[in-house]
């Protein structure tokens, strides 16, 4: 349920009243919007795995290029 929302200005004074009819009707275009972009999907990615040689850290990998 939405209810009539009053969107004030800087100084307090009141700009313009929104219906509850245009906020359900923004809520589900946005909604469905999402729903297409899958914004709501989760994603299945997965952490690729070093391809460098087990135990070598980064500062044996960079000794070992500077010698």
């Amino acid at each position: 349920m939405f209810y009539e929302t009053k969107v004030l200005d800087a100084y307090g004074n009141l700009k313009k009243i929104i219906s509850t009819q245009e906020l359900h009707a923004r809520h589900w275009k946005t909604f469905q919007q999402l729903e297409e972009r899958k914004a709501f999907r989760p994603k299945t990615t997965f952490l690729k795995k070093n391809k460098g040689k087990k135990g070598e850290g980064l500062l044996a990998a960079h000794l070992k290029k500077a010698s």
